[in-house]
């Protein structure tokens, strides 16, 4: 190509912007397919393996097509332009697509069969516009070739990456939260399409590159084959592939411990991991000249980026005091604590990631296509890198981490990253370059044999969302003395651990850090919400539980009128840690009636013909990624459209670490939904029940359910002895009220998902009991002097009289002496001559 400066800038950030855009389209596809597919581990994988497969289908297919063609840029502009035609009609396609395989699931059913179709519609919708970004690299290694291109290579995929790095963190912290899913969609489209005419503007004015006769598909074969005559090469760099995928789905586990399960989490890992390949590629460039010995460098990066791993893993569990002293210093401020976080992940992350980012333009220069065959010999090992970290991200989130967990996993890839380079060393070096095997060794040997144990108090100790307290009770390591833990569950998608107080007064178990259950006082509250909508159901015979915590919500529920009860868990590590809770949900489990299920509650019942009298729905908070899925519009019409008639729909809201402002529009959306509302509050908690038809409290059915011997002796656990003790303590208002409440709130949607993207108000001394006192106030301040949704108080004078005191005795015990007051007057008025007992 013509050396004018400015086209080349021009070329340079128009690829730098590629990468950008390839970035923003892998969140927001893995966001939508999420929606139809699920959020469990197996539905994420096969979306970024088949979008990765893409990648290195495309490398390898139009890196060949890439050496006999002239103009490039045109060629460039056509896969640009493909890239954004495939992105717009990917909603469309996706919405025909679900109906369709909504339909087979439901006429074919079985897991299996559900994820073969998830592979097949994923490939359908994803692999054009993977195949044409996998083809831009060498399409522009080959417009830039030269004799020995390796320091070109490397910038150019240093710039790339760097596009990738930023597309990654702008959809996660500004683009989808300012204009949602559609609009960053349409954005990004319009980006796509900018560089497309651009390419095609430049390529009339830029030099062709030169494309010789002898490698025309004709002359191919008399050439020298690159795969054959490179296989010890290529198998190196698909293991170095396979080993850097695998370090980040590590990676990404260990850093959620510490940062919490956030899309916010996921785009500042994502985002440190490729601006370190982005500098390992830079500095490659920068430094590459003619004497360099490729080969020994080549090793001397894959032995480093192992070493590197074996001697930080063993001190991961001293991040938590690093991530605490970044709250602290922070302020909490979101921005500070957001860039103290990036660079402390970027600490642990940084060298193995830039050693990666070598590595790839180092293959390249050992391969030595030369200039006229550089686009075969960059797709070549661009597909064998791709394909090795499909592989290393699969077999380490399905494999090694089960069977070894973390830690175990790090030292034992690590090390195999180190025999790697032995090998290496052995097979394309002189002796003289070997002169540095017998200390790889040695470092190996030293690793194998020398005992590593993280402190588990400390990696799950959930700093991001407990900093607060733990600065203003004395420090980690006071309030970590005070309990202990009785397993750690490193499952295939989450960290399930079982604490303890040292006295054993109160058992309870985190996901990734947070505290997601307990037989202490949120106690309560998991009983409440199972058996609330349950008692005001007539005949509740077919109910459906999405999250099974600790089992309590299911405790008692076979008790009432129910014939089967599907609960609906996400996490196989969660199920495996209910055991530990079996005396205090009564063997939810064991119970005939229950059927537990692995999967994603809304995929569910997207999938299922199934319809319920009751669903229970009490996922973690709406701020967690996948969970955010269950507290949208969409889902809720879902909802509503799986049930009965006279069905009911129960949703938990936690007060203490949900926005006033966000409290209002997750309210709003239910309304959204349902024409009938009842709110209650539980300790911390919002409670409200959504139905079809009009909700009410038949007292009578409903103190007879109560009185049953088993429901009974649950809910006495509680403090709730009569239906009149449910109704004072517990019920709020019903929808006009809650109308009230949630005036000039927005929506969450799928499309635009404000809950998700509200864990940057979860700092500092808000979740002390700020939001929590804060959300309640607000809450009691819509209450009206209104009637209660009650009837069937009685078939005599006497019944009504007798369970109007009762209801007087139970606001009695709540505090609220002037609405005891008035039901007793009530009472009085109906038996004159009966005096009323005592109540206060």
């Amino acid at each position: 190509m013509t050396d004018r400066p400015f086209a080349k800038a021009l070329v340079y950030l128009i690829f730098t912007l590629s990468g950008f855009c390839a970035l923003v389209y892998e969140v927001l596809w893995s966001k939508h397919l999420s929606l139809t597919f699920g959020t469990t581990i197996y539905a994420v994988s096969i979306v970024t393996a088949t979008f990765m497969g893409g990648i290195a289908l495309g490398s390898y297919l139009i890196g060949r097509y890439a050496d006999q063609k002239k103009n490039l840029l045109t060629i460039y502009a056509v896969l640009e332009l493909g890239i954004a035609l495939s992105a717009l009609f990917f909603a469309p396609a996706l919405m025909a697509i679900q109906t369709f395989y909504v339909f087979l699931v439901q006429s074919f059913g079985g897991t299996g069969f559900a994820n073969a179709l998830h592979i097949f519609f994923s490939a359908i919708l994803l692999l054009p516009a993977a195949v044409y970004m996998g083809g831009t690299f060498p399409i522009m290694c080959r417009f830039f070739a030269r004799q020995k291109s390796g320091g070109q290579i490397g910038r150019l995929y240093a710039m790339n990456t760097l596009g990738a790095m930023a597309g990654a963190f702008c959809a996660g912290f500004y683009l989808i939260p300012t204009f949602g899913l559609s609009t960053t969609g349409w954005l990004t489209i319009t980006a796509n399409m900018l560089i497309a005419i651009t390419a095609l503007i430049l390529s009339r004015s830029l030099g062709k590159a030169e494309a010789t006769a002898d490698v025309s598909m004709s002359k191919r074969h008399s050439l020298p084959q690159l795969a054959t005559d490179n296989k010890v090469l290529l198998l190196s760099i698909s293991a170095v592939g396979f080993f850097s995928l695998a370090y980040e789905i590590l990676w990404t586990r260990v850093f959620l411990l510490f940062l919490g399960n956030t899309t916010y989490a996921f785009a500042l890992m994502l985002s440190a991991y490729l601006i370190g390949i982005a500098i390992g590629g830079a500095l490659y460039a920068r430094n590459v000249h003619p004497q360099l010995n490729e080969r020994s460098i080549f090793i001397v990066l894959a032995s480093l980026m192992g070493v590197s791993i074996l001697v930080t893993v063993p001190f991961y569990d001293q991040l938590a005091y690093l991530f605490q002293f970044a709250h602290e210093a922070s302020g909490e401020r979101w921005w500070h604590l957001s860039t103290l976080s990036f660079l402390i992940v970027f600490t642990v992350m940084g060298l193995p990631t830039i050693f990666s980012g070598a590595l790839l333009p180092a293959a390249v220069a050992i391969v030595d296509p030369g200039k006229t065959r550089t686009g075969e010999g960059v797709g070549l090992v661009v597909f064998c890198n791709t394909t090795g970290a499909v592989l290393g991200s699969l077999v380490a989130g399905f494999t090694l981490i089960p069977a070894f967990g973390l830690l175990n996993s790090f030292r034992l890839l690590a090390i195999a990253n180190i025999l790697l380079a032995i090998f290496i060393s052995y097979r394309l070096t002189t002796q003289r370059s070997k002169a540095f095997v017998p200390i790889l060794l040695v470092v190996t040997l030293v690793a194998i044999f020398l005992p590593a144990q993280w402190d588990q108090s400390l990696m799950n100790s959930g700093v991001y969302i407990y900093a607060p307290k733990y600065a203003s009770m004395g420090g980690l390591n006071k309030i970590l003395a005070a309990e202990k833990i009785i397993e750690v569950i490193e499952g295939v998608d989450t960290t399930v651990a079982v604490h303890e107080n040292l006295d054993g007064t109160n058992r309870f178990f985190t996901v990734n850090g947070k505290t997601d259950g307990s037989t202490g006082r949120d106690a309560a509250t998991q009983i409440l919400v199972g058996h609330l909508p349950m008692l005001l159901h007539q005949s509740p015979q077919d109910v459906l539980v999405i999250g099974l915590g600790t089992g309590m919500t299911l405790k008692g529920l076979s008790s009432h009128p129910t014939k089967n009860i599907t609960c609906v868990e996400i996490s196989p590590g969660v199920v495996e840690a209910s055991s530990y809770f079996d005396d205090a949900n009564g063997f939810a489990l064991c119970d005939a009636k229950v059927n537990l299920v692995i999967n994603d509650g809304r995929n569910l019942l997207l999938t299922e013909q199934q319809s319920y009298d009751v669903i229970i729905s009490e996922p973690s908070n709406p701020w967690q990624s996948g969970n955010s899925n269950l507290f949208t519009a969409e889902f809720y019409e879902l909802a509503a459209s799986r049930l009965n008639s006279g069905g009911i729909l129960c949703q938990w809201i936690g007060l203490y670490d949900i926005e006033p402002g966000n409290l209002k529009i997750a309210c709003n959306t239910f309304l959204r939904t349902f024409e009938h509302v009842l709110a209650f509050k539980a300790g911390s908690d919002l409670i409200l029940l959504g139905g079809n038809t009009p909700l009410q409290f038949n007292y009578s059915a409903l103190q007879e359910r109560i009185n049953h011997p088993q429901i009974s002796q649950v809910l006495r656990e509680i403090e709730i002895e009569s239906a009149g003790d449910l109704i004072a303590k517990h019920y709020l208002y019903d929808r006009s009220a809650l109308l009230d409440f949630a005036q000039g709130a927005g929506l969450n949607t799928d499309d635009m998902p404000i809950l998700e993207y509200s864990a940057k108000y979860n700092l500092g001394e808000h979740t002390l009991g700020e939001f929590q006192a804060t959300n309640m106030q607000n809450l009691l301040a819509a209450q009206k002097n209104i009637i209660l949704p009650i009837i069937n108080l009685g078939a005599t004078r006497w019944q009504v009289a007798e369970n109007l005191r009762e209801l007087g005795i139970g606001y009695s015990k709540s505090g609220r002496s002037d609405t005891a007051s008035h039901f007793m007057r009530k009472a009085q008025s109906l038996e004159p001559g009966k005096t009323s007992p005592a109540y206060n």
